[in-house]
């Protein structure tokens, strides 16, 4: 009998919209908070309305609320699940993960894995995807566990951005240099280290240079693999998100599947308009 395996994720994944709309698959919002209003991330707030409003006010994120954390564990109960493969972006970048960890810990209906991907946005998306994929292949919990092990050690998000402004208003600089960027017109090149903490690996004389410096990036990480997944995210940007597709399906990067689609707000408060990030996730 196939086990009834759900994943839980935490709406900084970006997990692509197909699968959000899966059975088993809970995403739990992050908060958008600004000084008149708190709102949940995708639920009664869109990636449009935070992007829109950022030269008026930049909000802040806080954490998935405990309320919804555990209305979703009963909802998943309810559903019939009794396993669960949690997978969180960077616990150095957020406390969802070891927030989410409590509950999970606390409630017995369950067996649980919980992952901190040491990624962010679509890279922990990704992992995330590959997870859903495998369980909706019938593979048993410990393998979909193992597998999970694996693409975290074998994943990798590269994102460029326009401005630092909006990662050191939200306190989210990491080991990104903050001379980078302003009037230098300088785009930092930014991943996350070993650690999950964000870190510039390069800077371009704009975000075209940008793109084919990621171009390269990808190269040397895919290597001569062809089982991976591969995703472009933007930043209110569909056209330059588009144009670093095309640079990647000319060179034939395109893996077992490939996603785009805009990042969430929850990180776009973090990294205002512009963005354009490029994230692969190997399977084997």
């Amino acid at each position: 009998m196939t086990e009834k395996i759900a994943v839980f994720v935490d709406s900084c994944c970006d997990m692509p919209t197909e699968y959000l709309e899966k059975p088993g698959v809970y995403e739990l919002p992050m908060q958008i908070i600004y000084k008149e209003h708190n709102f949940l991330d995708r639920v009664n707030i869109s990636a449009e309305q935070v992007y829109d409003n950022l030269e008026t006010e930049i909000p802040k994120t806080s954490l998935p609320s405990g309320d919804c954390i555990q209305r979703s564990l009963d909802e998943c109960y309810a559903d019939g699940y009794t396993k669960i493969i949690s997978i969180s972006i960077s616990s150095n970048l957020s406390g969802t993960y070891h927030f989410l960890n409590t509950f999970l810990e606390d409630d017995s209906r369950f067996t649980y894995r919980a992952f901190d991907t040491r990624q962010v946005s679509i890279g922990s998306g990704l992992i995330a995807v590959a997870a859903k994929n495998l369980i909706d292949e019938g593979k048993s919990f410990d393998e979909v566990a193992t597998a999970v092990e694996y693409s975290i050690e074998h994943a990798v998000t590269y994102f460029c951005i326009p401005t630092l402004t909006y990662l050191r208003a939200g306190g989210r600089i990491g080991l990104v240099s903050s001379v980078v960027g302003g009037m230098l017109k300088l785009a930092p090149i930014i991943t996350c280290n070993e650690e999950g903490i964000y870190t510039s690996i390069g800077k371009a004389r704009g975000m075209k240079r940008g793109q084919k410096i990621m171009l390269d990036l990808v190269k040397k990480f895919i290597g001569d693999d062809t089982d991976y997944l591969i995703a472009v995210s933007h930043g209110a940007d569909e056209e330059a998100g588009g144009k670093m597709l095309t640079l990647l399906d000319e060179k034939g990067y395109s893996g077992k599947k490939q996603f785009f689609g805009q990042c969430g707000p929850a990180l776009g408060v973090h990294t205002g308009p512009g963005l354009v990030g490029v994230a692969v996730c190997k399977l084997s």
